[in-house]
């Protein structure tokens, strides 16, 4: 044990300290029902601190709009931690569904240069996957 006495003691420091995690990534589901659509995020909490107020943050950074390009609404419906992770879910209505809806992912980009959001989507009986890192734009979906 008297060799691993100092490297022992810095690795808990450094797991006490919250060294950041080795990846920076976070996920969205988008399930539709007829008109409306639940969107769950997940983000890891230590990443977000110092984005201020959690509801404005998301709102400014995550988004989506009808096939007609009007923004969708999305109604706060909660967020809660989850170990390190934080959920976040919001509600809205998508008249006409989201075959042609266009989605935005932004969270966290401004903050790391190799963030990377995925959102999946289930809808009309499809499935799809988006990607997105910095500097993307909204993608539509098919």
């Amino acid at each position: 044990m008297v060799g691993r006495g100092p490297a022992l003691v810095a690795h808990l420091l450094a797991l006490v300290a919250g060294v950041p995690h080795p990846s920076h990534t976070s996920s969205a589901e988008l399930v539709a029902r007829q008109d409306s659509v639940l969107v769950t995020i997940r983000m890891f909490a230590d990443d977000l601190a110092g984005t201020g107020d959690l509801k404005i943050y998301v709102g400014e950074r995550f988004g989506i709009a009808d096939r007609r390009g009007t923004p969708v609404r999305l109604e706060w419906f909660g967020s809660e931690p989850v170990g390190d992770v934080l959920v976040v879910r919001l509600k809205g209505l998508v008249p006409g569904g989201l075959p042609g809806a266009r989605v935005r992912h932004e969270l966290l980009t401004e903050r790391f240069t190799d963030q990377v959001n995925l959102v999946r989507v289930r809808y009309a009986d499809r499935v799809a996957t988006l990607i997105f890192v910095r500097g993307d734009r909204p993608k539509t979906l098919p």
